[in-house]
């Protein structure tokens, strides 16, 4: 007994000596900023066993991860073999790209995409750009009805609510014409939200699959919103399904979103993220392959001449390099007369708020506008403490307070723009699987400016001398809410 009492203290020095040194070795491998790395450190040596948790729930760099185990790279060189065709087949919009678009502002842009990802210039047959719920699920659900071959569905937010008791009958309807429906949605976003009618599409011989089930990257969520039917029609942008993006819940007076449909050969890579999603999920399984030529959208030698040139831009644990926002960055930096930025949230990263400071600086028209009504306070709080450098710069700040903003847009020299997914803030930015939506058009970036002029209408523009009135406790709670940029 007497060496066992002994003996036990060294035994914990060992225990302990060994834990801190595997922990050191494990942030100075996940190759993160200098910062974050001393932060997460101090906080595993001082809570050594809450710390970890902590940690490997929310500190865990599993970009880095997924590359050290290869399954990255077996990703990303299917997505390349598989899409080689329709690359192939629609060449000539590269060259007609260049021929447009050389030496402006939208050619950095697209070479920073392409060479980031696995993406290429396609031309969308129609571009149609939706402000407002009631009239994209109103379109969606005629869109819906008239599938003949599959519908895919990805959604970080499936609700049980009237919009969903709407879209039931009709995916059941098409489950009963031999319609393939597969349905991905986020587990964590639709944690709340009861599954029965999920539950009856599956029973009806739909496929549904919760996504990013895996307790240890419960901070990497799919934040995607993509639909695509039978190949030939595509929609993405800021609107989840429930009947909140539509008349504004219970919480709001209105909802004001952005969301896209996009038809032709551009529709090939919604149909990618899609289908490397379902890959990701199904590994296990195998057996279906959704890049096989039935699921991407037919031919078309007159699209390359005709249609409006876009490219997607994304990102995920999968994506290497934050392809949707470097894009932004590569924009904003590029930027010669404006740059208007709509995101529910603001919490940037360094990287975008220095590029947006520099933009200013230099005489470019830098507006961003987010909501001014929130649905999470706190998020508005650490908002706030960005603010008066970017106006100081040059920079104009617009809240809008006629409901809830959740648009995710932006629009440059009022020549090109980008709908999509991604907020400005720490999740969307590093964490979260988002995709932007880039178009190369005047007309088209022009409806976005003028979406963007009509809001300011309902906008309240922040002054320097709004931010002096703050008082001394406000501006400790929002400091001390910046604090927690990484998880809001």
């Amino acid at each position: 007994m007497t060496f066992v009492l002994t003996f036990l203290p060294d035994w914990i020095d060992l225990v302990f000596y060994a834990y801190w040194a595997v922990l050191i070795v494990m942030l100075i491998m996940d190759d993160r900023e200098p910062s974050i790395t001393l932060a997460w450190l101090f906080v595993l040596l001082f809570l050594p066993f809450v710390g970890v948790f902590f940690y490997i729930f929310f500190g865990r760099d599993w970009k880095v991860v997924a590359r050290r185990k290869g399954w990255v790279d077996d990703l990303l060189e299917t997505e390349k073999r598989e899409m080689a065709p329709v690359y192939r087949r629609n060449a000539q919009a590269l060259t007609r790209f260049s021929e447009e678009w050389g030496n402006t502002v939208a050619e950095p842009i697209s070479r920073a995409i392409s060479n980031e990802s696995v993406a290429r210039i396609l031309p969308a047959s129609s571009l149609e750009l939706f402000n407002d719920g009631a009239a994209k699920f109103s379109r969606l659900e005629e869109d819906l009805a008239e599938a003949q071959r599959f519908i895919h569905m990805q959604y970080f937010i499936w609700e049980h609510d009237r919009l969903t008791a709407e879209l039931l009958p009709i995916l059941l309807d098409r489950l009963a014409a031999g319609v393939e429906v597969r349905i991905s949605y986020d587990w964590v976003g639709c944690i709340t939200f009861p599954k029965r009618e999920l539950r009856q599409l599956k029973r009806a011989g739909a496929q549904v699959e919760a996504d990013v089930t895996d307790l240890l990257r419960i901070n990497y969520r799919n934040h995607r919103k993509i639909v695509v039917i039978d190949g030939e029609i595509g929609y993405t942008g800021g609107m989840n399904v429930g009947q909140e993006y539509i008349d504004g819940g219970k919480r709001f007076a209105t909802w004001r979103d952005t969301h896209l449909r996009v038809t032709g050969q551009a529709v090939a890579a919604l149909e990618k993220l899609f289908a490397s999603r379902w890959r990701e999920q199904k590994h296990k399984n195998g057996g279906e392959n959704l890049f096989a030529p039935e699921y991407m959208p037919a031919p078309d030698p007159d699209a390359v001449a005709v249609g409006t040139l876009v490219e997607v831009a994304a990102q995920g644990v999968e994506d290497p390099w934050s392809a949707a926002r470097r894009a932004h960055m590569v924009a904003i930096g590029q930027a010669e007369e404006s740059v208007w930025i709509q995101s529910p949230y603001f919490i940037p990263d360094y990287s975008i708020y220095d590029v947006m400071i520099n933009a200013a600086l230099s005489g470019v028209d830098v507006r961003f506008m987010m909501t001014g009504i929130p649905d999470k306070p706190i998020a508005l709080w650490a908002a706030q403490t960005y603010y008066r450098k970017l106006i100081e710069a040059g920079a104009r700040i617009f809240l809008y307070e006629a409901g809830f903003l959740h648009a995710k847009t932006i629009q440059v020299d009022h020549s090109v723009c980008a709908v999509g997914t991604m907020n400005i803030d720490q999740r969307s930015l590093k964490l979260h699987k988002e995709l932007m939506v880039w178009v190369f058009d005047r007309g088209f970036t022009q409806q976005v400016a003028d979406a963007f002029t009509e809001d300011m209408r309902h906008s309240r523009e922040v002054t320097c001398a709004d931010l002096d009135a703050v008082g001394g406790l406000t501006r400790f709670r929002n400091q001390a809410a910046r604090l927690f940029s990484n998880v809001l």
